[in-house]
């Protein structure tokens, strides 16, 4: 993980990497900009046969949902979901520009907690391949993890758990850690910025290279939450419980979480990952 250097509030705070592609091993190096000739921050393999990134904020026992993005070997699709969903529903991510967060099946038998508009089809939303944010480079998804959300569960994170990346929950409880998943082309500059009393801090997650040599990157940025956004966000919290169907065990050793889709007002889609409120817990 690589975290810049600390600023005055009101000074931009700026963020960003390039990617090599060794022709021999088709990995990708992540290099810090500028670009020196010095080891690279990280080294992202090509697509495999069991290639996933597994990432967190937390530590098991206390954490937020433990995500998932992976890739086939012989496709240029990319694909995301929350582990514990299992084959309930996913991101797919096409070649063809479409993207889809979709379930598996109309018939899951967990499929009567998700809020389709259409039960007859298994598409929550549909959206298609935006413009590059930055030259070379496409946003896919970003999941949102609200510091505040990362309770205390005590089953939670525990399976597999040294294959996943555990972020380290921010001090502050007024934060966000995002995770961003973008696709790009080798030699082309990723730069995120903003204000340093914003944008807090940033790092490479993981990532992979496809087979048409395009990397795909997991990106973790640490931003700060205002007044209206923790409003918001307590007002979320309150709607997820108020329309929990009453089947949806709110016990606290179960570790219950709501899954929010949300397009962000730069118009990246995104997944907010949030617990239910303290008093909402049931406690056994």
């Amino acid at each position: 993980m690589s975290s810049r250097p600390s600023l005055r509030p009101g000074e931009p705070a700026v963020a960003g990497f390039v990617a090599r592609l060794n022709p021999l091993t088709r990995c990708a190096n992540l290099y810090h900009l500028p670009p020196h000739a010095i080891d690279p921050i990280a080294t992202l393999s090509p697509v495999g046969s069991r290639t996933a990134c597994r990432f967190a904020v937390g530590r098991p026992g206390e954490c937020s949902s433990v995500f998932r993005v992976w890739a086939n070997r012989d496709k240029f699709d990319v694909y995301a979901a929350i582990r514990t969903w299992k084959n309930l529903a996913k991101f797919s991510f096409h070649e063809s520009g479409t993207y889809i967060y979709h379930l598996s099946s109309i018939d899951h038998e967990n499929a009567k907690w998700v809020n389709l508009g259409d039960r007859t089809s298994k598409r929550i939303d549909t959206w298609s391949r935006p413009a590059p944010f930055v030259p070379g480079w496409t946003h896919l998804l970003t999941f949102m993890v609200p510091t505040e959300d990362v309770v205390v569960s005590p089953r939670a994170g525990f399976d597999d758990y040294q294959s996943v990346r555990w972020i380290e929950k921010p001090a502050r409880s007024d934060t966000v850690t995002e995770f961003r998943v973008a696709v790009g082309d080798v030699g082309m500059p990723l730069i995120d910025a903003g204000p340093a009393d914003y944008f807090l801090d940033a790092g490479i997650v993981d990532g992979f290279v496809l087979i048409n040599d395009q990397v795909v990157v997991v990106t973790m940025h640490v931003t700060a939450l205002d007044a209206v956004g923790r409003e918001l966000l307590r007002d979320m919290r309150n709607d997820c419980v108020a329309a929990a169907p009453k089947d949806f065990r709110l016990t606290q050793s179960l570790g219950p979480r709501f899954a929010i889709p949300a397009v962000q007002p730069d118009g990246r889609h995104a997944l907010w990952d949030i617990a239910p409120p303290p008093e909402a817990f049931i406690i056994d």
